[in-house]
């Protein structure tokens, strides 16, 4: 098992260490961007779901709604396990199947981050169009 060390030729061990740097730094701002969007996705959510409740012209619309929404709810992921570094492989033989794993969550992320951003679009033009007829109604 290959690990960092300065032992490893200086020249190389620096570059490495660098490079690891580096990434770290880019790591940080990603996720930074990961819980900003995700603290807006929990707002966004809470509020398309008070405007759902608008709906419920009845006790039992009511109930199908809240049935509806807890169910919706129970699907959603939990926030991220922390797992401290010591229970980590610090292997550096499997750095870059560790880096090709990571490369490929991220294409998955962004086709995501698309149908997200398709979806918003829908959810947005929704809203425009039920906050015209609601506007319209009280004419």
């Amino acid at each position: 098992m290959r690990q960092l060390s300065s032992e490893s030729g200086s020249g190389t061990s620096t570059r490495v260490e660098k490079v690891f740097e580096d990434f770290n730094k880019s790591w940080m701002t990603y996720w930074d961007a990961y819980v900003d969007l995700q603290n807006q996705l929990y707002e966004s959510i809470k509020t398309a779901r008070e405007v759902s409740w608008l709906a419920a012209t009845d006790t039992t619309k009511m109930s199908a709604i809240n049935s509806v929404q807890r169910e919706l709810f129970s699907t959603m992921p939990r926030r991220m396990d922390y797992m401290p570094l010591g229970q980590i492989s610090r292997d550096l033989d499997s750095a870059v199947s560790k880096l090709e794993e990571l490369e490929n969550a991220l294409s998955v992320e962004k086709e995501k981050c698309k149908r997200l951003e398709e979806a918003t679009d829908v959810l947005q033009e929704r809203a425009r169009k039920t906050k015209e007829e609601l506007l319209a109604s009280k004419k």
